[in-house]
């Protein structure tokens, strides 16, 4: 029948174009939906790929704080046993200090007993072993009186700058001495030690060489 062969010929060319047309329609959406994927990948930075010439700054080095933290130390180490050594010095310079006048002070009242003639005092700033002998203080007396008797009494002494000594407990001066009689002042040197009581004594004197004398030697007294 020649009705129905023309209506489905024309049904089928409809299709064909309906179908056609789908296919462009949905080619050109698919092309839209990869290009907006293409467009929002291209968009990520991390998707970017990386200039060549672009520098990128290399790290900084990290500092290395221990080497302060050791300079530090040292230095207060260091500050430490300066200051030690300043205190230990400083201390026994005091102790220098006060042990050298404390004998001084022995000293000059040895020869101030002496200028007066207070014998008994002079002998009691003696110490061992001038001491120890029987019948020293009898002899030392005796042997003030002489030196007296022949060279005058002791009128003037000063201690000589320079020539004081101290080692361990033992203080060394030297006193330029003026006897009345003398026309010329001499030099007496005298030896103190400190004993058991941390006092001084004297426990040597010699006059210009001469040893356990009071004055230097010269002709007897006619």
């Amino acid at each position: 029948m020649p009705g129905r062969r023309d209506w489905d010929e024309e049904s089928q060319e409809r299709n064909k174009e309906d179908f056609a047309e789908f296919e462009m329609a949905d080619g050109v959406n698919g092309h839209h939906r990869r290009h907006r994927r293409r467009s929002a990948a291209s968009r990520s930075p991390a998707a970017w790929p990386p200039p060549d010439d672009v520098d990128v700054e290399p790290e900084p080095p990290r500092r290395r704080k221990w080497h302060w933290w050791w300079l530090a130390v040292a230095f207060l180490v260091i500050c430490g046993i300066c200051g030690f050594m300043g205190t230990f010095a400083a201390v026994n310079l005091g102790i220098g200090v006060s042990l050298s006048k404390d004998a001084a002070v022995t000293a000059s009242n040895f020869l101030a007993a002496l200028g007066t003639q207070d014998y008994a005092q002079a002998y009691h700033y003696l110490g061992p072993p001038m001491t120890l002998q029987p019948g020293s203080q009898s002899n030392f007396i005796a042997q003030a009186q002489r030196y007296d008797a022949c060279f005058g009494t002791v009128v003037d002494y000063k201690q000589v700058e320079g020539t004081t000594v101290i080692q361990d407990n033992t203080w060394t001066s030297t006193y330029e001495i003026t006897r009345s009689k003398l026309q010329h002042s001499y030099r007496l040197t005298l030896t103190l030690q400190e004993d058991s009581n941390h006092q001084w004594r004297i426990v040597d004197y010699q006059s210009e060489g001469a040893d356990n004398a009071l004055a230097p030697s010269q002709p007897a007294c006619q």
